[in-house]
């Protein structure tokens, strides 16, 4: 049984919603699968073509030079830190597990509708499959426990960082809901009136929504905090009093009025003690590193890496 609750109008200005940004690519890798790093990517022989232009062959060594000449200097010096950085790993006997690798992309995944919606616009934004993205995840915890390895993080410092920020340490509670926005409250209060007589929330959304990029999700917008401060306090205080499924509205965003669905509560898994200690030990220790950057040229004059130009590049 779907609930509605129904709100009494009232104004609100607030920003537009806060688009959420990649979290930690640095590099990007061009050849997707790209694999082990003595594993050649498989592209066609040079002379057969790759593509047709108007009954115009274009060769694989055109694409390739075109490849190289754009984007060919960023994959070398990324192939290049991966070596150096795994070289320096194994001397300092660092090994990043798959279980580490899976803790933090979960941690990177908040946010997002699904673990398959992250992994969508990893693809989307960054050509990157699910093993790249956790391929590059391990190189970027194995180059942080580098940069870490000789910094020293005192108890005392890891308590007076607890004690004044530990608040940032609390299982968030995320709040997964749909929109459905529309233009003035009275057709809002329609909406309402349509649902409270049956008709489903997918087909008020598609019928009615204005707002183009929710309505291409069934009026998903996501997950949000309680708090978010890039949306009406007014509708997050209503929707965190909602069950899951529960219909409220209409409410006022900027100009416009929306009605809201609550489809999920998402509360991540509460860190122990220890890991958290760790997570501050780790934080306040790369404060005090030199910049990752800083330290893969480092690596990469430590281990005698040299470019030899060449057409392209």
């Amino acid at each position: 049984m779907i609930k509605i609750k129904r709100e009494k109008r009232t104004l609100w200005v607030v920003n537009v919603i806060l688009v959420m940004g990649l979290l930690f690519m640095g590099c990007l890798i061009m050849f997707r699968g790209l694999g082990p790093l003595d594993k050649e990517p498989q592209l066609p022989v040079a002379g057969i073509p790759v593509a047709y232009f108007n009954k115009e062959p274009i060769s694989n060594s055109e694409w390739e030079e075109e490849l190289k000449r754009k984007y060919g200097q960023e994959v070398l010096l990324h192939m290049l830190n991966r070596k150096a950085v795994f070289e320096e790993a194994n001397a300092l006997n660092i090994h990043i597990s798959s279980d580490e690798v899976s803790s933090q992309l979960k941690k990177d995944m908040l946010g997002y509708d699904s673990e398959q919606a992250y992994y969508d616009e990893m693809e989307t934004q960054l050509g990157l499959s699910p093993e790249d993205v956790a391929t590059e995840m391990s190189y970027r915890l194995t180059l942080e426990q580098i940069a870490i390895s000789d910094i020293h993080i005192s108890d005392e410092e890891i308590d007076k960082y607890y004690k004044e920020n530990g608040d940032q340490f609390e299982a968030r509670t995320q709040l997964q809901l749909s929109v459905i926005k529309v233009s003035s409250q009275e057709e809002a209060q329609d909406v309402l009136d349509q649902l409270e007589q049956g008709a489903t929330f997918t087909q008020m959304v598609k019928e009615h929504s204005i707002d183009v990029s929710s309505r291409d999700q069934d009026g998903k917008i996501g997950e949000v905090e309680w708090n978010d401060p890039f949306l009406p306090k007014e509708m997050l205080d209503a929707a965190a009093s909602l069950q899951v499924n529960d219909i409220a509205g209409p409410f006022r965003w900027d100009e416009d009025y929306v009605v809201i669905l609550l489809t999920d509560i998402i509360t991540e898994e509460q860190e122990d003690t220890k890991q958290i200690r760790e997570s501050i030990r780790k934080l306040l220790a790369l404060n005090e590193a030199m910049p990752l950057t800083e330290l893969e040229k480092l690596l990469r004059d430590k281990y005698d890496v040299s470019i030899v130009a060449y057409r392209g590049l």
